[in-house]
């Protein structure tokens, strides 16, 4: 048994192979963490329950706390925690190689091949629960049910595994049992051809110990010890019930069977009958009296051909149309005939765009490419979009329909979007805009944490420092940065516009509220404040910069002061680089996290920004998660708490205490927008309750009951006075939501 002290960073830990090893060492008692910039809630579920601590941000300063790095094959060899983690000597296995480790130990029970290798372990997994046999078992998916976990520890020798062949690990292994399902020549970017493939699962039948199980039509010849027989007919033979239809089902049942016949104990008779199934496997997701969904996972040829078949077999009836989407260029490039071949067997079909994994583009492996290798059967490109949603939903119409979503990658979100639009359409009443918002929330509900707050026309002038606008047509509370991506991903997918609210500070609503997501930063995942060291420290998007400062000051950090005077969180401070006092927000920035315009993660030093006076270029365009700042000089706390107190008074004196946005226009360039306010003798200006305030010219307070329509007019009377008077064309600093400033004053 490995060292359970040691302490475990899995990066990409949601990933179907990374989740249930990680869930496995966290229950066999290993320190583990994971993170995963794309972590799903299905998956999250289940690290959490296993007791994984789940990070959402690991900055490359911490990776040291680490002994050992897991990685999936998917993480780029350049990835910043992998790459920190080489250069600091910190050990990196990959899964398998991981799996490797904790299967020398145990007696291993080893499942590979081609395709199949998930639902046949997952047979294994309910034959051995069913029957009461102790092993313990590392899946490579997720059951449908999503009762049971796809890992558990249990004090035996014997371990079920999946063992992947497609990044070379599998020459780690050396099993007591393997199974064999096929040999289907497939990772063409490592293996030159079929005859390469067949060579790695020869050498791994020559490691094993006691059994290999193969189907009697799969020639390999191995030169091992172990004891060689063929599984064909073992559920018959043992009297299994029928498993569920299907040609690639009863191979999996039979191999199944005969793994479970090593064990000697009697079996159930409905031990195949009551199998669940695997998640995205075959799995029907929605059925009416003329329209089946299904999805699965099926990303080669001889997948495809053995799915198409199942389902023609099922529902003869119903036209088959199939929604494609590939899965890597370079799998794409070395199938496209024989995908197209495959394929032409379903009515109709329709492509995606590939799904990259971690490969670039490659010339020949892209969607149009096999759209042309269709011959006599015409293929349509689709979006993954609500465009493609609707495009789709009047294709199928009325006619009796099996609709197949098929594709290794996220194109179980484009089926489960166009299930909850299909039964959206079935139950809204009146216009296109009620299905939308209840497809919408169908959608996102089962796929946020059950700490993320979802809702819809929720009032925002409570939310904001003015108390003034209306209602977001959906409003949410991240729970955390998974919560945050799926909210992304969907207003992409459903076309919404977002919208992302802090502390509410310099901003105003319309009356008409926002047409779109208003995202906010409350939970506390978003307000965590941390010490990275060496007068560093890092904070969240929702974290208030008042807190920051008296962090900065208790730690003894100077320079971050000035965050006492502005009344706001660390996302909107870093998107308009705040300032206060003579200093601004990227006086203090060193590195940043946000989401870019493109939906992709950064880690980005100050230097690669744009900033300037009330704008960062980059982070307007996305949306900023936190940042990690640095002290300009160290001091004490006494000292430190001196000047916030003399900054916190100057303040008082000088700003009113009333419902305000902040400062309502930007300083022209060479002069003042309060001071021009002041020589103007526009102080006291008002329109119903808004009032240009009578002690700082630049502020705009709300006096209970003032509207975002009273505001803009007094707005836009201070402008035109200040123009026709001084010239200076007085430019708004605050954000209008809902609205846009050229819209609401004419220009």
């Amino acid at each position: 048994m490995m060292d359970t002290g040691h302490s475990y960073l899995f990066i990409g830990a949601g990933g179907m192979g990374m989740t249930p090893l990680a869930c496995w060492m966290s229950e066999a008692g290993y320190s583990v963490s994971g993170y995963d910039a794309h972590l799903q809630e299905r998956v999250r579920r289940w690290l959490a329950q296993a007791g994984v601590l789940l990070e959402d941000f690991i900055f490359t300063e911490q990776i040291a706390r680490f002994s050992t790095v897991v990685y999936s094959s998917a993480v780029p060899a350049a990835h910043p925690l992998l790459a920190a983690a080489r250069e600091a000597g910190v050990r990196c296995l990959r899964r398998g190689e991981m799996l490797a480790e904790i299967a020398q130990n145990k007696r291993l029970i080893a499942v590979v091949g081609s395709h199949g290798k998930t639902t046949t372990s997952g047979m294994i997994v309910h034959g051995l629960l069913h029957c009461g046999i102790k092993a313990n078992y590392i899946l490579g998916g997720l059951f449908a049910n999503q009762t049971t976990p796809p890992a558990h520890f249990i004090e035996s020798d014997w371990l079920v595994a999946e063992v992947d062949e497609s990044d070379g690990t599998i020459d780690a292994f050396a099993p007591e049992v393997t199974l064999v399902l096929n040999a289907d020549w497939d990772h063409a970017d490592r293996y030159l051809d079929a005859a390469k493939l067949e060579e790695t699962f020869t050498r791994l039948l020559n490691r094993s110990q006691r059994v290999v199980l193969l189907p009697e039509e799969l020639h390999l010849n191995p030169s091992g010890t172990a004891e060689l027989q063929t599984f064909d007919g073992a559920a018959a033979r043992l009297g299994f019930c029928a498993p569920p239809p299907g040609r690639f089902n009863q191979v999996n049942a039979d191999a199944a069977a005969a793994v479970l016949s090593i064990f000697g104990q009697p079996l159930q008779e409905d031990t195949v009958a009551s199998f669940p199934g695997m998640a995205r496997r075959q799995a029907t997701l929605y059925r009416d009296a003329t329209l089946t969904v299904v999805e699965d996972y099926a990303h080669h040829p001889t997948e495809i051909d053995a799915l198409i078949e199942c389902l023609e077999a099922k529902e003869p009836d119903k036209q088959l149309v199939v929604v494609f989407q590939p899965h890597r260029y370079s799998r794409t490039r070395q199938f496209k005939a024989d995908f197209a071949a495959s394929l032409q067997a379903a009515d109709q079909v329709y492509l995606l765009p590939v799904y990259a994994a971690h490969e670039r583009p490659i010339v020949g492996g892209e969607t149009a490419d096999l759209a042309q290798a269709f011959s006599g059967h015409a293929s349509v490109e689709l979006d993954m979009s609500l465009q493609g949603i609707q495009s789709l939903a009047r294709a199928v119409g009325d006619s009796p329909t099996q609709l197949a979503f098929v594709g290794a990658g996220d194109i179980e979100e484009f089926a489960a979007a166009f299930v909850s639009w299909i039964q959206a359409s079935g139950c809204a009443s009146g216009c296109e805009g009620n299905v939308l918002d209840a497809a919408l929330l169908d959608y996102l509900k089962p796929r946020l944490s059950p700490d993320c707050t979802l809702k819809s026309q929720e009032p925002l002038g409570r939310k904001t420092t003015m108390r003034i606008g209306g209602a977001a047509r959906f409003y949410a509370e991240p729970a955390n940065l998974s919560d945050l991506r799926v909210l992304l991903q969907s207003a992409e997918l459903f076309k919404l516009a977002t919208f992302c609210l802090g502390r509410g500070s310099n901003l105003l609503v319309s009356d008409a509220g926002f047409d779109g997501l208003v995202i906010r930063f409350s939970a506390p995942a978003w307000r965590r404040v941390e010490s990275l060291g060496e007068e560093r420290i890092w904070a969240a998007a929702g974290g208030r910069l008042k807190e920051i400062c008296g962090y900065a000051a208790k730690h003894g950090l100077g320079g971050f002061e000035f965050l006492e005077g502005i009344p706001g969180a660390v996302g909107g401070a870093l998107r308009m680089n705040a300032g206060a006092m003579g200093s601004w927000m990227f006086d203090i920035v060193e590195r940043v996290q946000f989401i870019d315009e493109f939906g992709h993660y950064q880690d980005l030093p100050k230097e690669a920004f744009h900033f300037g006076y009330r704008k960062v270029e980059e982070i307007s365009r996305g949306i900023a998660l936190g940042a990690i700042l640095r002290s300009a000089d160290l001091d004490s706390e006494i000292s430190i708490r001196g000047r916030i107190d003399s900054y916190s008074s100057s303040r008082k004196e000088s700003q009113p205490r009333g419902a305000s946005a902040g400062c309502i226009f930007k300083n022209p360039e060479g002069n003042y927008a309060g001071k021009l306010i002041d020589e103007l003798g526009i102080k006291g200006m008002r329109v119903g309750a808004a009032e240009v305030s009578k002690l700082h010219g630049n502020f705009i307070v709300n006096h209970g009951g003032a509207t975002c329509a009273d505001v803009v007019e007094l707005v836009r009377r201070v402008r035109a006075k200040v123009k026709a008077e001084s010239g200076y064309l007085l430019e708004p600093e605050v954000l209008l939501v809902g609205q846009s400033w050229d819209e609401v004053l004419g220009e």
